[in-house]
C-alpha cells in the first residue's frame, strides 16, 4: 500500500469554491481543509453540520473529522447543534461510528 501526501491547506474562498463542485473528493477536501484553517469557527461549524447530512458516506465522514478539527484548533462548538448531528450521522451510516467517537473525544478533550 502506498500513502499519497496532500496539503490540505487552501483559502477560504477555494475551499467555498470547492464545496459547490458537487465533486466527493473535492467537498472532502474543502472539509478538512475548513476544519484545520478556517478562521471563522461559527462558519466552519455551521458548514461542517450541513455536510453532515450529505449522502455520500466519504463527505460525511470528511464533515466529522473537520468538526473534530475546529473543537482542537478552536477550543468550542456549539454542543447543542453538535451532539445530536453525531448522532444522526452515525444512525444513517453505522461504519462511521469510530470517527464520530474520535471526534466525541476531541470534543471532550479540547472544549
Amino acid at each position: 500500500m502506498s500513502l499519497l501526501y496532500q496539503d490540505p491547506t487552501m483559502s477560504h474562498e477555494e475551499a467555498t469554491r470547492l464545496l459547490t463542485s458537487e465533486v466527493e473528493t473535492n467537498v472532502a477536501a474543502a472539509l478538512i481543509s475548513i476544519g484545520l484553517n478556517e478562521q471563522d469557527k461559527t462558519w466552519a461549524q455551521n458548514t461542517c453540520l450541513k455536510y453532515l447530512e450529505s449522502e455520500s458516506e466519504s463527505v460525511a465522514a470528511s464533515a466529522i473529522t473537520a468538526l473534530g478539527h475546529i473543537a482542537r484548533r478552536q477550543g468550542g462548538l456549539d454542543l447543542g447543534a453538535v451532539r445530536p448531528a453525531l448522532e444522526q450521522v452515525k444512525e444513517r451510516f453505522p461504519s462511521l461510528e469510530g470517527i464520530v467517537a474520535d471526534t466525541f473525544d476531541d470534543i471532550e478533550t479540547f472544549t
